[in-house]
């Protein structure tokens, strides 16, 4: 099964030009079976046009989608509610899924968790896709809110996202024995440095795959964008259920 983990930055990239066509490409050349997916519009901003991003890379990609909007605002006359989070597109048939928001304080942006019950020919998974906050407070919370669900959690999980600190963070380290950094293992083995922001000289990795010791990591990598469709890498992960 292969994973992928993307912040799109709304399909904006580096050179200041929106185009999610060129954001659907760098997915479909991964060939995931499913993507979280960081700061997705939905019918969101004029920076995006005001397009249904999730629905339309769901179409592009020909995969199944579900959406936990961080921030929501009020219908245009032209558009519905407009929403802003992250996003889970699947091959998968999704069982169930659910948003959960956190709101600021102080300034802090809201930030989401979407977790879902993804029904894939080798079984039922948990998947998480989150964008972790900037500040500690936030990020704790969103932290302890996974911890909790991987305590009660007997399925396979999967979590996902842009967790704005670098590996050796307690964001991040909190977060074992219950799952494991999937990229981390793959530095450890190879001794490479895999990093993911930003995307045009990479100098520190936000981005991860977590699994739980359900799975066996196969390989995994940071797959490079020479024209930059987003301020960040890519990161994907090949997993085997463990015993198959």
């Amino acid at each position: 099964m292969r994973v992928v983990s993307y912040n799109i930055r709304h399909g904006v990239g580096c050179d200041k030009r929106l185009d999610l066509e060129r954001t659907a490409r760098v997915i479909e050349e991964l060939q995931p079976d499913m993507v979280g997916l960081n700061e997705v519009d939905v019918c969101f901003h004029r920076r995006s046009e005001y397009q249904d991003q999730m629905a339309w890379l769901a179409k592009r990609l020909k995969m199944n989608f579900c959406f936990a909007p961080a921030i929501c605002l009020r219908p245009r006359s032209t558009v519905g509610e407009r929403q802003y989070g992250n996003g889970l597109l699947t091959k998968g048939k999704i069982l169930d899924w659910l948003p959960v928001r956190f709101s600021g304080r102080n300034g802090d942006e809201p930030r989401s968790i979407l977790t879902a019950r993804v029904e894939t020919k080798k079984g039922v998974f948990r998947i998480v896709v989150t964008h972790m906050g900037l500040t500690p407070w936030m990020r704790r919370r969103q932290v302890q809110w996974v911890l909790d669900m991987c305590r009660d959690e007997e399925r396979p999980v999967v979590a996902m996202g842009d967790w704005n600190v670098t590996p050796r963070r307690r964001s991040v380290t909190a977060l074992s024995p219950y799952l494991i950094d999937l990229l981390g293992q793959i530095e450890q083995e190879t001794g490479q440095d895999l990093y993911t922001y930003p995307c045009w000289h990479p100098r520190k990795r936000l981005d991860y795959i977590l699994c739980s010791p359900h799975f066996q990591v196969r390989s995994g990598g940071v797959s490079k964008t020479p024209d930059c469709p987003s301020d960040h890498l890519p990161v994907y992960g090949d997993l085997q259920l463990t015993g198959e």
